[in-house]
């Protein structure tokens, strides 16, 4: 079982590529001269499980690393990220950007609390004045901005 392990990765991406390749089918493909709205992303996630697949019949276990600590930082990178997706959705950018810039710089970047914190709040601030006020990005109604 351990000596498949590899081929769970491709396996997850496979049905992540098939899965969206569904969605975006319901959203109308369109033709190529006239796209609906989900060619693109039908486009994206056929390449997707077309990779994977190739990954998941080619690929060899030798190319691996072992998993280290390092691993665990992905993968905890990736949950922040994900709850990040989901407080942004809630109650706005600026609370879940500061802490997740946070999170990320103390814990990845290594920074001390004197430069993480500013840097979280500053950063946060930029992003949402390039998004939203220079590039028009509409986002979700802000409990810091208010609607």
């Amino acid at each position: 079982m351990s000596r498949h392990l590899f081929r769970l990765a491709p396996l997850v991406l496979l049905l992540l590529g098939i899965a969206a390749m569904l969605m975006a089918r319901d959203l109308t493909l369109g033709e190529f001269r006239s796209p609906g709205p989900g060619l693109w992303p039908f486009l994206c996630a056929t390449l997707l499980a077309l990779t994977a697949l190739v990954l998941l019949v080619v690929d060899d276990p030798e190319d691996y690393e072992p998993w280290t600590r390092g691993t665990v930082g992905i993968g905890l990178g990736l949950v922040s990220l994900a709850v990040f997706i989901v407080l942004f959705q809630e109650i706005g950018f600026l609370v879940p950007a500061v802490l997740m810039l946070l999170v990320w710089l103390r814990l990845f970047a290594r920074e001390p609390w004197r430069w993480a914190l500013p840097l979280a709040v500053i950063g946060a601030v930029v992003f949402h004045l390039v998004f939203v006020e220079a590039l028009g990005v509409p986002f979700p109604d802000d409990i810091v901005l208010g609607g």
